[in-house]
């Protein structure tokens, strides 16, 4: 039990890195992968509902640890994108189909980006914090859109190829 969770952090905060460090200093359409949501979206056909939200916690308090904003922001934004994530999987898209996954990798994004704004908000307007939103933000969320798309399209094509989770089940009478 605790290799598992130890392994699942080491994996958290290496996935972490190479989002922050690695994809953050290439070009503005470049650094707008948020691989974070997109192997949420993945690890979600895979794994239960605890191990979810562990992820999400983590992921969210690692990218806390690298912001400049007040500590929280990012964590209650991944926690509410595994949460619709979640949600519209097992009540919506419960086919595990390929646009399925592609849908749930838009709504996370959007839903994390919704979160974002809302808490970043909160904080300017109690000057707890200097975000503003600009025009190259909504330019940003399209970009973020189209790689988590590409993400999970890359992600999804091998995984359906070698794994029996998203292949569909037949009731034969």
């Amino acid at each position: 039990m605790w290799y598992k969770i130890l392994l699942s952090i080491i994996a958290i905060i290496t996935l972490i890195i190479i989002q922050v460090t690695f994809l953050g200093s290439f070009s503005a359409y470049w650094s707008n992968f948020n691989l974070a949501l997109a192997i949420l979206v993945i690890l979600l056909f895979f794994l239960d509902f605890p191990m979810i939200m562990f992820f999400a916690v983590t992921a969210g308090f690692m990218l806390d640890l690298y912001s400049a904003l007040p500590f929280g922001i990012f964590m209650l934004s991944v926690f509410t994108a595994a949460l619709t994530a979640e949600f519209l999987l097992f009540n919506f898209f419960t086919n595990r189909s390929f646009y399925s996954v592609v849908f749930l990798g838009l709504a996370a994004v959007l839903a994390f980006n919704a979160a974002f704004l809302t808490l970043s908000g909160l904080t300017y307007l109690f000057n707890l914090s200097d975000f503003y939103l600009d025009s190259s933000y909504w330019r940003q969320l399209i970009y973020q859109l189209i790689n988590t798309w590409l993400i999970l399209i890359v992600l999804f094509l091998p995984i359906n190829k070698l794994s029996r989770k998203f292949k569909p089940n037949f009731i034969s009478s």
